[in-house]
């Protein structure tokens, strides 16, 4: 018998790890070609390179070491970028796309998968009979849901020729380079996947809902797609059931719901993906599965939390994967404008019961859905309050939406009587005395543009702890937030963002860098030891943390 080598084995580990419902046999004869002259060593075609740099990937992606994780980034990047420049590889090219995402490179990535994607259309059709070359080697990134990554790698592997299999990841990765899925953009790159992939469900369900969150009816069409592709999945049963609530048609929603129990297997206590059956069809909330738990969220696809939940199984934003490798068992960790909890609940899960979170939210229906999350799941070491935080205690005019992630406090004077409401607001010093806080670990921050009244409020707060600040740096069409930006430099922060493929924080040294940055992530030299130790990878910051302890500065601003 032949022997395997070495990273065929090893490829396949991956594959049955990423995909544990997958037949190996179904796909072995046609990895096996792919990979059966490649030289390891010194790759030169360009489907070795491909192949060379998709292990690269994967090893980087396994090891827990941020230098060995940089280099085989480089590697597989070089790699890549020669099988593109010296062959036009269109593999290499979707796979130099993805790299380029994972490292921050979002635009160029989606400008290169485009331009990739239109080459390549000539020879994928046009001679689709000839397979040429063997199919290559394909990676996904952890930042896919398992089961997207699932039926992605089934569909790719069964591709006709190596032009189709490229054709087809391509239109994945402009996906997968647009997270959020519901605008513009989005909307198109999954138009085109659908085209495509026209029996993928996850690509289904995640169309039918961007079409449906643009009020384009023609939406269920595609949750009725991705049902006949997958009749028992939970999350495309539950958009069926809330797709038709929404349109006030309560009989088909409450089949949807029927169908959904029919199911279920049998057991005393149902699974979070499956709670959602437990409710009425008028009642003001549903249940998602987030997080190993169930989230309670608006029953609407008016809502971006339930239509992100959805579709992509997790929240979009990058400084999700900081926020749950930063929070640690005893941390107190404060949600500035909760909406319903995606970072609330993942932090609660983050510091247990020897911990605490904070969530502030002043939207009534928002408050309901995670007093139901707690209650649910016995999280009693979070504490919630119905109110906005502010520069002052008292009362203050919110603004709502259809999507109250949107809602924004605007001034009393601007307020209509149809689409205002008044609400309670409350200081972070108050909050900070009112309940006797001992420490104060981490801030996120989504205000919707009131960051800056709420940091004039958390003066003290911010002095005595120092905590670390996530906060939203883009709200709506408004542009950088570049007001609380100098006011945390102002106050000894530096600034950075989050690559998550990397685990690495990169310093903002400049407003310009701030341009098209979701959040921001402000880190105070008083933590940097914290951040060393967790592992993260920036020399200034290690410099600046040898230099604090060496000069025992105390006043941060004189750094």
């Amino acid at each position: 018998m032949t022997r395997v080598p070495l990273p065929l084995n090893f490829y396949f580990n991956y594959l049955e790890d990423i995909c544990p419902t997958i037949v190996r046999q179904e796909f072995e004869c046609a990895i096996t070609q792919s990979v059966q002259d490649v030289c390891w060593d010194n790759p030169e075609i360009a489907l070795d390179l491909n192949n060379f740099a998709v292990i690269a990937l994967i090893e980087a992606e396994n090891t827990e070491d941020d230098s060995e994780r940089k280099m085989l980034l480089n590697l597989a990047i070089e790699a890549l970028g020669t099988g593109f420049e010296q062959y036009q590889h269109p593999l290499c090219a979707a796979h130099l796309a993805l790299t380029l995402y994972l490292t921050g490179e979002s635009h160029d990535a989606e400008e290169l998968a485009y331009t990739a994607l239109a080459d390549v259309l000539q020879a994928a059709y046009y001679a689709p009979e000839d397979p040429g070359e063997p199919i290559g080697l394909i990676y996904l990134p952890p930042l896919f849901d398992r089961s997207l990554r699932e039926a992605t790698i089934s569909e790719l592997f069964r591709a006709t020729s190596a032009h189709r299999q490229a054709l087809l990841f391509l239109a994945k990765t402009l996906v997968f380079t647009q997270p959020v899925f519901y605008n513009s953009h989005g909307l198109r790159w999954l138009e085109l996947a659908s085209g495509l992939f026209p029996e993928a469900p996850r690509t289904n369900l995640a169309l039918g809902i961007s079409k449906l969150q643009n009020r384009q009816a023609e939406g269920l069409l595609y949750l009725h797609r991705a049902q006949q592709c997958d009749p028992a999945a939970p999350e495309i049963l539950q958009a069926l059931s809330l797709a038709y609530r929404d349109r006030g048609d309560l009989k088909n929603a409450d089949l949807w719901k029927t169908i959904a129990c029919a199911c279920q297997l049998p057991s005393s206590e149902p699974s979070p993906e499956w709670r959602w059956t437990e409710v009425d069809l008028d009642s003001p909330l549903t249940y998602v599965e987030y997080d190993h738990c169930a989230l309670a969220v608006e029953p609407s696809f008016k809502s971006i939390v339930t239509s992100v939940l959805l579709a992509q199984g997790d929240w979009f934003e990058r400084e999700m994967e900081f926020w749950r490798i930063w929070l640690k068992p005893g941390m107190t960790v404060l949600d500035i404008g909760a909406n319903v909890g995606v970072y609330t609940f993942s932090a609660a899960q983050q510091v247990g019961s020897t911990g605490c979170v904070i969530a502030i939210e002043p939207f009534a229906p928002c408050v309901n859905c995670l007093n139901e999350t707690k209650k649910l799941n016995q999280f009693d070491w979070v504490k919630i309050y119905q109110s906005a935080a502010s520069s002052r205690s008292g009362t203050a005019s919110l603004k709502t939406y259809s999507a109250s992630e949107l809602n924004e406090i605007i001034p009393d004077e601007a307020a209509d009587l149809t689409h205002t409401q008044a609400i309670n607001c409350i200081t972070l010093d108050e909050l900070m005395f009112r309940e006797n806080l001992a420490r104060v670990d981490f801030i996120k921050l989504d205000a919707e543009g009131h960051e800056l009244d709420i940091l004039a409020g958390a003066s003290k707060m911010i002095a005595v702890f120092q905590p670390t600040i996530l906060y939203e740096n883009i709200a709506g069409s408004k542009g950088s937030n570049l007001a609380v930006a100098n006011t945390l430099r102002a106050i000894g922060y530096q600034l950075y963002r989050y690559q998550p493929y990397l685990k690495e924080l990169t310093r903002l040294n400049s407003n310009e860098e701030l341009r098209g940055l979701l959040n921001v992530i402000a880190i105070h030299p008083s933590q940097y030891d914290t951040v060393i130790a967790l592992g993260y990878s920036d020399a200034d910051l290690a410099d600046e943390a040898a230099l604090a302890e060496l000069l025992m500065v105390s006043d941060a601003s004189e750094l």
